[in-house]
C-alpha cells in the first residue's frame, strides 16, 4: 500500500528554529511531533536543553519528551524501539510523523535499517563458550578486552580502536548475546539491497527532509542571546533544583546520562562552589540588570555578588560548547546525505533560516509546498 503522507523529519544545528518549524507544519498537516533529542527524554532541565514550552506542546502532540528519569539509562536503542512503533501507527491512519532533531544518531536509526546497541543481556545470550559475566567485563582491562575480542571476532578487533574500551564491550556483548559476531551482522546488513558501509536499506520509501540552515555568523549571535535569554527564563533556578536532587559524586559520573547534558555540565563548578543562597543574591543582581552579565571590566568593580564571574565563565563556556555542538551537527548531515554517494538517502531540501523576517515565505511556505507535492502524488 502506498503512504499518502511521508515522513517527515526536520533537522539541522541547534538554534536554526526547528521547534518553530515542526509546530507550524503539525497545525498545518495534522502532524504529531516525535522528538529526537537524546537530553530531551529526561525529565526537568525544560530549559537548559530548550524543550518545547508547555504552550508549544499544547499546540501539537508531542512524543518521547519526559519518558525518562535522570537516573535510567536511555539508549539510541530505547529511542528507536518506542519511536518506531509511533512512526509506523501514524503513518498507517495517514497521519504525518514529524521527527525533530537533534539527536543524529536516534535520526539516523529511523531512517535506516541499521545495528544498534543490543538489547539482550550478555547472560541471556544462546552462546555460552568464551562467555563474560558483566563483573568479568568491568574488571578487565581495555588492553585486555580487546585480546579477547581478537579471539572471537577479529574482524572487529581490526576494525575497533584498542582503546575504545565501549565499542569494545559492545561487539563482545554482542557476540554473547546472539551467537554471531558484530563482523558478520554487518556484513550482512550491507549486503542487503540498499545497504552500504554504513549499515542497512531506508526503512521506509517516503521520507521529506527539512534541513534547516542559516549563516554561521547570524546562527553565533543567536545561540550566544539564546544562552542570555535562559538566565530570564529561569535557568540558575532549574540547575540548582536539579544539582541539589542528582548531582554525581564523582567526576566521571558526569559524563553519562542527562548530567552530560549541555546546559548543564559546564555550571557544574559554580553549582559545586555556590549555593543556593548565593544563586539567590545573584538573581537579585540580574533582574536589576536585565539579566545582563557584567564583562570583564565591570567585574572588578566592588560590592557585586560573589560567584557572579565564576557564573559568567560558566555561560561563555556554554556558548562555546553550543556553537562547536552546532558545527558537529552540520557536518553530519553533510557526511550521512551530501557525500554518501554509494548510500540509499532521501530527499533533502534546504531551508535558509538566517533572516527571521523571511520565514514566512522562505521557510514555512516552502515547506508546506515541499509537503504538499508528497503527499498529491
Amino acid at each position: 500500500m502506498i503512504r499518502k503522507v511521508p515522513l517527515i523529519v526536520v533537522l539541522g544545528s541547534t538554534g536554526t528554529g526547528k521547534t518553530k518549524l515542526s509546530l507550524q507544519l503539525a497545525e498545518r498537516f495534522g502532524g504529531e511531533i516525535i522528538s529526537a533529542d537524546s537530553m530531551q527524554v529526561y525529565t526537568h532541565l525544560d530549559i537548559a536543553t530548550a524543550k518545547a514550552t508547555k504552550e508549544e506542546q499544547s499546540r501539537a502532540r508531542h512524543h518521547l519528551l519526559d519518558v525518562a528519569t535522570p537516573a535510567e539509562p536511555f539508549t539510541v536503542t530505547h529511542f528507536r524501539n518506542a519511536a518506531l512503533p509511533i512512526v509506523e501507527r501514524l503513518l498507517a491512519k495517514d497521519t504525518s510523523p514529524i521527527v525533530v532533531g537533534g539527536t543524529n544518531y536516534y535520526i539516523e536509526s529511523l531512517l535506516w535499517d541499521i545495528l544498534v546497541d543490543s538489547d539482550v543481556k550478555p547472560d541471556e545470550g544462546k552462546h555460552s563458550g568464551e562467555h563474560l559475566k558483566d563483573a568479568e567485563l568491568n574488571a578487565l582491562s581495555t588492553l585486555e578486552l580487546h585480546q579477547h575480542l581478537a579471539k572471537i571476532d577479529a574482524g572487529s578487533a581490526n576494525r575497533i580502536h584498542p582503546n575504545n574500551r565501549r565499542k569494545i564491550i559492545r561487539a563482545i556483548e554482542v557476540y554473547q548475546s546472539t551467537g554471531q559476531t558484530l563482523s558478520q551482522m554487518l556484513a550482512e546488513q550491507r549486503a542487503q539491497p540498499g545497504g552500504n558501509r554504513l549499515g542497512g536499506p531506508l526503512r521506509y520509501p517516503h521520507i521529506v527532509l527539512l534541513w534547516l540552515r542559516c549563516q554561521q555568523d547570524v546562527l553565533n549571535e543567536r545561540l550566544d542571546s539564546r544562552v542570555d535569554g535562559m538566565l530570564a527564563q529561569g535557568l540558575l533556578p532549574e540547575l540548582r533544583q536539579f544539582h541539589n536532587a542528582h548531582h554525581a559524586t564523582t567526576v566521571q559520573a558526569y559524563t553519562s546520562g542527562v548530567l552530560q547534558t549541555i546546559g548543564y555540565k559546564e555550571f557544574i563548578p559554580y553549582l559545586i562552589k555556590y549555593d543556593q543562597q548565593q544563586d539567590e543574591k545573584i538573581e537579585e543582581y540580574l533582574k536589576t540588570h536585565s539579566y545582563k552579565l557584567p564583562g570583564p571590566e565591570k567585574l572588578k568593580e566592588e560590592g557585586l555578588p560573589d560567584g557572579l564571574e565564576l557564573l559568567r565563565n560558566c555561560c561563555e563556556e556554554l556558548k562555546l560548547v553550543t556553537r562547536r555542538y552546532s558545527k558537529k551537527q552540520l557536518k553530519w548531515i553533510n557526511n550521512r546525505f551530501l557525500a554518501s554517494k554509494d548510500r540509499q538517502v532521501p530527499d533533502l531540501y534546504e531551508l535558509d533560516t538566517s533572516d527571521v523576517s523571511a520565514w514566512q515565505v522562505a521557510v514555512y511556505k516552502r515547506a508546506e509546498t515541499i509537503i504538499e507535492s508528497y503527499r498529491n502524488e
